[in-house]
């Protein structure tokens, strides 16, 4: 029996019910080969971005100075990264780049095992859902959000949950079974994580509204008729509470930074066109006619109508992430099913096993032959001086997704350089004081990623202060502003606000973005107290 076939069959039947299992099986089999080639493969990338000379990434120190602070909330983002981060930073600390990052790369394995598992409820063959694995395995966008602790990072895990288990509740819809322990647990499982991707990342809120939106203009709505559908509401609302809790405690300053974010123009604007075919490139030019594939037969296709719903899911997704002016990693959670779905479509234009066998493998080699040759313009497996030199050769230049991002190198490369020096140089600042200066002396950054280097890297030294993001809400920690080490603000800003300004040392590494080039300043007698002036350095962007 075809696996085409396990998904029209009814269940009940001894030899469906036999065939079904083994091709399960075989699935889970193959789900877990890649993914183990995935961990593999990411565990070797993160070896070659240390030797390369890069660090941990700047958000990842903060999600680790968040995880020191660990709360139901934080202005951008919910609390499972942080913890998470924390656990990484307890269990392996920050010598091997691949240990530290080891929950990043599972989770990546993770995703790519849950494409196939996907691939195959759509009728996939054993080919199909070994070309959907390599697609998500390889795609660009992919590779880089799995390189690094990111609220992206996890964001697929539970989206695909939700997916699948909606799948797996229609289908059993489909069949007439409406209740009993499979319908029941695959409905706990929907809320539990539906829920817990909030708890994740808010952007789940899109996929989840679309999600619903989509399911209600289509016959499988009858899905939501069943009594535990207000049980998995429920559930979600029950782990999400928390947060949500914190927001509203704080006046939702969540809310308030995604305004900002609009309001100052943050990230890159492009039009509909442009978002479309960038979303091409990034999850690789290759396989577009696979996922476009696939978003075109769950909209049209004959066996993909039990599933037509996620195919409306794209079509209401995209245009609000394009008005909203998302950056391209906003979709890439969305990604698996359309690589799954192509796949299985795949094995409806090339119906005959052969056929299957010969192209298959040949598309597959060809697009792991084009990232290994791309590689270095995905990730930073090259030194900052080779990655330029690489570009310029190609005559490639990485999109910006963020207006103030000028640096020679990918914003995402240059992100990855030069903490523990600059923590150095703003630890060298505070030891250079008197003894009584240095009593009542803090460090002042104005961004995160500074502040986070200071704490995390040298713990030597007061930890750093900032009103950026969730530093402002931890406050000024006692320090009246007498004395202090201040990175990211211009002299003549500083001239206007205190007695005496010293330049201690500069930052001149060319690789970095402006705001992260440039002097370290020594400054004493703030005019009034810190405490009290604390709201004007709110910095939430």
């Amino acid at each position: 029996m075809s696996s085409e076939q396990l998904i029209t069959d009814k269940p009940g039947t001894p030899g469906a019910v036999e065939s079904r299992a083994g091709s399960l099986k075989n699935a889970l089999w193959l789900a877990l080969g890649f993914g183990l080639l995935k961990y593999a493969l990411a565990t070797l990338l993160q070896i070659s971005m240390q030797h390369a000379g890069y660090e941990v990434f700047r958000d990842e120190l903060y999600f680790v100075v968040c995880g020191r602070h660990l709360a139901w909330g934080y202005v951008d983002q919910p609390p499972i990264i942080p913890l998470v981060a924390r656990i990484a930073e307890l269990l392996f600390g920050f010598g091997s780049l691949a240990l530290f990052r080891t929950f990043a790369s599972l989770a990546g394995a993770a995703e790519v095992a849950l494409t196939g598992l996907l691939a195959w409820r759509m009728g996939g063959s054993r080919w199909a859902q070994a070309l959907a694995m390599t697609g998500i395995l390889l795609a660009p966008m992919v590779m880089g959000i799995d390189a690094t602790y990111s609220t992206s990072t996890f964001e697929p895990l539970f989206w695909m949950t939700v997916a699948l288990a909606l799948m797996e509740l229609v289908r059993l819809s489909d069949a007439g079974i409406s209740g009993g322990r499979a319908a029941t647990c695959w409905w706990l499982v929907l809320g539990a994580a539906a829920g817990l991707g909030l708890e994740n990342k808010w952007n789940e809120v899109f996929f989840l509204v679309c999600l619903l939106a989509a399911l209600l203009l289509t016959k499988q709505r009858r899905v939501l008729a069943s009594k535990w559908f207000p049980i998995a509401f429920a559930l979600m609302l029950l782990l999400i509470l928390p947060n949500l809790v914190w927001e509203m405690h704080r006046h939702w300053p969540t809310l308030e930074l995604l305004h900002n974010n609009q309001v100052d123009g943050k990230n890159v604007h492009v039009g509909p066109l442009a978002f479309v075919i960038n979303q091409m490139l990034v999850f690789g030019p290759m396989m577009a006619p696979l996922w476009l594939g696939g978003v075109l037969w769950l909209l049209f296709g004959r066996k993909a109508k039990p599933f037509r719903f996620l195919g409306l899911t794209y079509v209401l997704y995209l245009p609000l992430m394009i008005f909203m002016y998302a950056k391209d990693y906003y979709l890439a959670a969305i990604y698996p099913l359309y690589f799954a779905a192509g796949a299985a479509a795949w094995d409806v234009v090339f119906k005959k096993p052969w056929l299957r066998r010969g192209l298959t493998p040949a598309y597959m080699a060809l697009y792991a032959l084009l990232i290994a040759l791309l590689l270095p313009l995905i990730l930073p497996v090259l030194p900052p001086a080779a990655i330029l030199a690489f570009q310029e050769k190609l005559h490639l230049q990485p999109p910006k997704m963020e207006t103030g991002a000028t640096a020679p190198l990918p914003q995402y490369d240059a992100d990855m350089l030069d903490w523990r020096h600059k923590a150095d140089l703003l630890a060298a600042a505070w030891f250079s004081l008197p003894p009584q200066d240095r009593a009542q002396a803090g460090i002042f950054t104005t961004n995160y990623g500074d502040a986070s280097a200071v704490t995390v890297y040298r713990p030597d030294v007061p930890q750093a202060i900032s009103g950026h993001q969730n530093y402002f809400l931890w406050g000024p920690r006692g320090y009246s502003g007498k004395v202090l080490i201040v990175f990211g603000e211009s002299r003549a800003r500083l001239e206007s606000e205190f007695d005496s300004v010293e330049e201690f040392a500069q930052d001149t590494n060319p690789y970095l973005e402006p705001y992260e080039r440039g002097p370290i300043f020594i400054c004493r007698g703030l005019h009034g107290n810190l405490a009290t002036l604390w709201p004007k350095v709110k910095f939430w962007y």
